[in-house]
């Protein structure tokens, strides 16, 4: 398994804690335990793929990516949050898109990246 992959999964399950807070009832105090457990791994996630976004050798800037993607969703998460009344459904529709698109990254990484590598090839 890849870091990408890791990161597509972290996502995943990120997506599926916000959508299990959504069905949690509001009152209840296991509500802002999840959105923080939703958020750590959705942030862990970002970091993943962050890695893998550079090419080259310099590791240096693989460290700033891998902190800037997480650092860059987490404040315009809570922007967004602030100004939205209904945080429990915010989280459901974030939930489903974290969902989405990590199990795209998921499985477009395990079946895409022979196809990637070979289209290099061929190009040179």
């Amino acid at each position: 398994m890849t870091v990408r992959q890791i990161g597509g999964l972290l996502g995943a399950c990120g997506g599926v804690v916000w959508i299990a807070r959504w069905a949690v009832a509001p009152g209840e105090g296991a509500a802002e335990a999840l959105r923080w457990v939703g958020l750590v791994l959705v942030l862990l996630g970002l970091a993943c793929v962050g890695l893998t976004l550079v090419k080259g050798t310099a590791l240096w800037l693989d460290a700033v990516v891998a902190v800037a993607a997480p650092a860059l969703f987490w404040a315009v998460y809570e922007v967004v949050r602030g100004e939205v009344r209904g945080a429990f459904i915010l989280h459901a529709l974030l939930g489903v898109v974290c969902l989405l698109v990590g199990a795209v990254t998921l499985v477009r990484d395990r079946y895409g990246a022979a196809d990637e590598t070979e289209g290099v090839a061929a190009r040179r």
